[in-house]
């Protein structure tokens, strides 16, 4: 089993009560500030939305909440510095962070039943276990990935390009991908727009 920890050494439990109470307390706008450019991985057919443009939720992961969701969990002193694309259906922001890459990424489906089959795809590529509390189906594995379905869009955080620790706060990737989830998924309910 996966142990997600907070910074404050909280247990998986602690920190799954974080993060519902994270998503249910969200208050700032989480509106999208950013244009999609540049290529991106393909992905097969059977799970692309037809859409050539990336949803509004998508968009809001390269957007200016979520930036500053992430400069305040790794207490950087200015918002990073950001690069993104759309190709396939799938929207990609890289946070360009001191340590490394930060990857948020979101792929649009045609429908949820194919959100479904991509999610449960990478289930099966990745492995890891089931996080309960984020969105229709979550799972995080132990090097720093969390993928969670909602409705016909799949959102994944991948930290894999951070050390395991890091920083002066001795951050853990895990945490980060978990903390930084469900910050987009508060902004995916609404619970960011009051």
């Amino acid at each position: 089993m996966i142990r997600f920890r907070s910074p404050r050494g909280l247990p998986a439990v602690g920190l799954l009560a974080c993060g519902l109470l994270a998503v249910g307390s969200l208050l700032a706008g989480c509106g999208a500030t950013t244009e999609p450019a540049g290529p991106a991985e393909a992905i097969g057919p059977a799970v692309v939305a037809s859409s050539s443009t990336p949803s509004a939720s998508a968009l809001m992961v390269c957007g200016d909440d979520i930036r500053n969701k992430v400069r305040q969990a790794l207490a950087l002193a200015s918002p990073p510095v950001t690069s993104h694309s759309f190709a396939n259906g799938r929207y990609t922001c890289t946070y360009r962070l001191p340590p490394g890459p930060l990857v948020l990424s979101v792929q649009q489906s045609a429908s949820p039943a194919a959100a479904n089959r991509f999610f449960a795809t990478e289930r099966a590529r990745l492995g890891g276990d089931t996080l309960p509390g984020l969105g229709e189906a979550a799972f995080g594995t132990g090097s720093g990935t969390v993928l969670v379905v909602k409705d016909s869009e799949t959102l994944t955080v991948n930290a894999t390009g951070l050390p395991v620790v890091f920083g002066g706060q001795r951050q853990q990737r895990n945490d980060l991908a978990y903390e930084i989830a469900s910050d987009v998924l508060g902004c995916w309910t609404g619970d960011g727009d009051e």
